[in-house]
């Protein structure tokens, strides 16, 4: 065996441990996914400040928006990658691209495979995140099927090594800032789950495309 090959087998080795140490230093005892969904219908809404920009914050707009759209969500919630894939796309087309919204894409991820993808578009170049971001929640079931392999060949595909990809897994300060971020949301926000959408400083219920329309100025 080349040297390259064992370089390879070594840096993938030390990848999943980071995975899995990752994994069971975050709390693995939340509720279901389907669960959380359903909590956030049920609880009010205390939205003061949600529109101010924070650290760690991903923002789409054309212009100057007197709108805003922020949204919370989670890579591993199926949720979240129906609105990505029904949803959003009118976002996009009819509101951020015609300068009416700012959109403002905040992390929440509700799991460790969650984390780790969303750790790996933060650590991609800025203009790439919401590409990483898109397939994340599009491939949703395949990546997480292949489990850490499904995040590496992610990771790979938009310019990672191996070795950046366990820099990254492993960024203290990142995972620090996600969590800080999650907790604000949780303890200021009244978010317990995910997708949560507010429009101009109002939370959406229930999550239609319709609704967020009825709130446009």
């Amino acid at each position: 065996m080349n040297r390259k090959n064992i370089f390879l087998i070594a840096s993938a080795s030390a990848i999943t441990i980071i995975l899995v140490m990752l994994f069971s230093s975050l709390n693995n005892d939340s509720q279901l996914i389907d669960e959380n969904f359903q909590n956030i219908q049920n609880i009010p809404s205390s939205s003061f400040g949600v529109e101010r920009e924070l650290e760690g914050d991903h923002i789409i707009s054309l212009g100057e928006p007197k709108n805003t759209i922020i949204e919370y969500a989670s890579m591993t919630c199926p949720h979240c990658s129906d609105f990505h894939g029904n949803i959003f796309p009118k976002i996009k087309e009819e509101l951020i691209d015609t300068g009416k919204v700012k959109y403002t894409f905040r992390d929440f991820p509700l799991d460790p495979f969650a984390m780790a993808g969303t750790m790996i578009a933060n650590c991609v170049s800025e203009d790439k995140y919401f590409d990483v971001i898109n397939v994340l929640l599009k491939t949703q079931q395949k990546w997480i099927e292949k489990g850490y392999q499904g995040i590496i060949s992610i990771a790979k595909n938009f310019g990672l090594t191996l070795a950046e990809t366990e820099q990254c897994l492993g960024n203290k300060e990142l995972i620090k800032l996600i969590e800080n971020n999650m907790s604000l949301a949780s303890n200021s926000f009244g978010i317990t789950g995910t997708p949560t959408v507010f429009v101009n400083g109002k939370k959406i219920l229930p999550l239609e495309y319709e609704n967020i329309l009825n709130e446009i100025k």
